[in-house]
């Protein structure tokens, strides 16, 4: 690589290592849950700052080496569809920040696409990605066991959320976490990679478990499931059916001990609204991220009032996408998806057999993502996805362990 692209990829890496960190952006957000932050202000200040540098070098990356055509315009889709259904919302500012937001991770992916192919760069990125991860799980755990701060370990009820401040956001990037740790396992036969992936499943699954997040392990199990199937894994498929029973006994332990009956009505309520909300704007939805300036009109006569949390958050992401940006944002949305799932089916035609099980290993990780997010909205979504579509993609068409090449 050139001085240029290796600073390219520079911030390509650091927006891999960099996602546990977005959870300290609450901080910034003036209708955040009174949740006490672990990192200061200015800390958060510093870390946008960074990330935002790392973004516009890898939107110069997706302009100097940019992939297909087609992998552009599938990144790009959703951001600005976001963009438009800002013009006609109502509340345009708010949108057109999302949209900038949604529009960066977009050239964050189209930079995996152009630079993650050359020699040693997907190795690279994997292994950053999962001592990311290793590090955000250890630090949630560990903040779980000693129970501090106090704040924190009492308003998420003993579950573990690390620097996502939020256990359904820490949750949702096992999810991914988990799928290329099981790619890697399955790519690299031995050194410290595999190790480190090894270690990166087993503290992701363990904190995986203690998010006590009902949702997440249902995906979990979806994806391994939709592995197993896809590859008529026996030995996946059961391990499937004993993770099942675990989960189920997690769940049935877990009770009411680390969740609020209160939740459930909750959702309830948030997908009442969002169904209207959608029913109500179809074609442009009533702007991202102002699913309350409307909430109090359409929300059922007996749901709690705008000034309570279900008020902004439909609690389910198809809704508060379609909800905030109508069938513009949901067609984009699936344009991308489609581009990318023809794309991974395209580069496995023919492919050695183990290159199509690390694909698919990643690739359930993003279909375990997808099906959490039907009833929860995560906020890291669309980094998650934009950039771990991206990895399928070369993981489906580069080998991560050069004695395999």
């Amino acid at each position: 690589m050139s001085g240029v692209d290796r600073t390219v990829f520079g911030g390509l890496a650091f927006m891999f290592a960099a996602i546990p960190l977005q959870g300290t952006f609450g901080i910034l957000d003036p209708l955040r849950p009174p949740i006490p932050p672990l990192v200061s202000l200015p800390g958060a200040v510093a870390i946008g700052l960074a990330m935002l540098a790392a973004a516009a070098l890898c939107a110069y990356g997706a302009v100097r080496r940019a992939p297909p055509r087609a992998m552009v315009a599938a990144q790009l889709a959703p951001g600005i569809a976001i963009a438009i259904a800002a013009v006609l919302g109502f509340d345009p500012a708010t949108g057109f920040m999302l949209a900038a937001i949604v529009l960066g991770f977009g050239c964050v992916g189209i930079a995996i696409d152009g630079y993650a192919d050359r020699p040693g760069a997907a190795r690279a990125l994997v292994a950053i990605f999962l001592a990311a991860s290793t590090a955000s799980s250890a630090l949630a755990l560990a903040l779980v066991a000693l129970r501090v701060p106090p704040g924190l370990y009492a308003y998420n009820n003993g579950r573990a959320v690390g620097l996502f401040l939020n256990a359904n956001e820490n949750a949702a990037y096992l999810l991914v976490v988990l799928g290329v740790a099981a790619a890697t396992l399955i790519a690299v036969r031995g050194g410290w990679l595999r190790w480190l992936a090894a270690l990166a499943a087993a503290t992701g699954i363990l904190t995986l478990v203690w998010t006590f997040s009902r949702s997440a392990l249902a995906a979990a199990l979806c994806g391994l499931a939709a592995y197993a199937i896809a590859q008529r894994d026996r030995r996946a498929g059961l391990l499937a059916v004993a993770a099942t029973v675990a989960a189920a006994g997690i769940v049935w332990a877990s009770g009411s001990a680390y969740h609020s009956p209160r939740d459930d009505v909750a959702r309830g309520v948030a997908w009442t609204t969002g169904l209207r909300t959608f029913a109500t704007f179809p074609l442009s939805g009533v702007g991202p991220l102002a699913f309350h300036r409307t909430y109090d009109v359409l929300r059922p006569p007996d749901a709690p009032g705008p000034r309570t949390p279900v008020a902004y958050d439909p609690h389910s992401l198809p809704l508060a996408f379609v909800d905030g940006s109508g069938l513009i944002g949901l067609v984009a949305l699936i344009f991308g998806y489609t581009v990318y799932v023809r794309a991974i089916a395209r580069t496995l035609r023919g492919a050695p057999a183990r290159r199509r099980a690390v694909a698919l290993a990643a690739a359930a990780g993003v279909l375990a993502l997808n099906v959490d997010v039907l009833i929860n909205t995560i906020s890291l979504y669309f980094a998650l996805s934009a950039m771990t579509l991206a990895l399928v993609v070369v993981l489906a068409r580069t080998d991560l362990d050069p004695r395999a090449a």
